[in-house]
């Protein structure tokens, strides 16, 4: 089966181990294999010829590129705008920030000087429970003062912008994301639900309920195997999926692969026919929605 519809992949990651240093690729990290499960086998090299093998029978029309938690994220970022401009696929990028550092702004300048970075984003997940899945410096960030009034200086720039966060993190990430409605924010990986009990479907559901509320968020549903497990079911994935997009609708969700870390779990094939049945009653409208319009549109693919 192949998906009837344009894609805009709104999550995935090229990358090139020899070209920028990524550490975690260097040795498995037992940290980030507590994020995404046993990725030993995942290649070190994954590029747009890659990919473009990878959606072969798809009608993949662009995708918005994450930087890959490089050692040096100004060095990929350029390295990667280098890279598009010798393609003609279309290409968005969010880049990697850390609103603490004293060198923010003259790093979002150089950042608003690539034409391709139209975002920015910052991993914030704590998870109380588990050390290892951890990638925020504190488990108090979103309620610093200091970070949160360093927010403002987006309102000089253009980029929408990611926190991401894990699902219990939801309540704070609401109260900073009220305080400045003039910024676009991305909620990444469906808010990142934790407790998939029917408990903690519950508890998630009520928080992206005021999560809605805000009326300048998009919802990135990616990552599945991230949330799910590397056995996920379209089964186990279909009620919260639709409840996002209910919640939401279909003018602010955007369908994305997180390939490479994807393919470790599912093929792009069995992703995107998992989403297509998911919406199988959705109009063809509701479907372009989610499948390119919103992400084309809201980072400016």
């Amino acid at each position: 089966m192949s998906i009837p519809f344009k894609i805009i992949d709104s999550h995935i990651h090229f990358y090139d181990n020899k070209a920028n240093k990524h550490e975690f690729l260097d040795i498995v990290d037992p940290n980030y294999a507590a994020f995404v499960g046993d990725y030993s086998t995942m290649a070190r090299k994954y590029l747009l010829e890659d990919y473009l093998e990878d959606t072969e029978g798809f009608q993949v029309a662009g995708a918005v590129w994450h930087e890959f938690l490089s050692t040096d994220p100004i060095k990929e970022v350029a390295w990667a705008q280098d890279l598009a401009k010798k393609s003609e696929f279309r290409q968005a990028m969010v880049a990697l920030v850390d609103f603490l550092d004293p060198n923010l702004e003259e790093k979002l300048e150089i950042y608003s000087s690539v034409p391709n970075v139209t975002a920015i984003r910052e991993h914030m997940v704590w998870d109380n429970s588990n050390p290892r899945k951890r990638f925020a410096k504190r488990p108090d960030l979103l309620q610093d003062a200091s970070w949160k009034q360093q927010l403002r200086v987006l309102n000089k720039y253009n980029f929408k912008c990611s926190l991401e966060v894990f699902s219990p993190q939801l309540p704070d990430l609401i109260k900073v994301i009220q305080h400045y409605p003039s910024i676009g924010f991305t909620i990444a990986v469906m808010g990142w639900p934790l407790d998939l009990s029917e408990n903690g479907y519950r508890l998630w559901k009520e928080n992206i309920k005021k999560l809605s509320h805000c009326e300048n968020i998009c919802v990135d549903i990616s990552a599945i195997e991230c949330i799910f497990g590397m056995n996920w079911t379209t089964h186990q994935i279909r009620p919260w999926i639709l409840s996002v997009i209910e919640i939401f609708g279909t003018e602010r969700c955007m369908f994305g692969s997180h390939m490479p870390v994807a393919k470790l779990s599912r093929s792009f094939k069995e992703l995107y026919t998992a989403y297509e049945t998911v919406i199988s009653d959705f109009s063809t409208s509701e479907k372009e929605n989610l499948f390119h319009r919103v992400a084309e549109d809201w980072f400016k693919v």
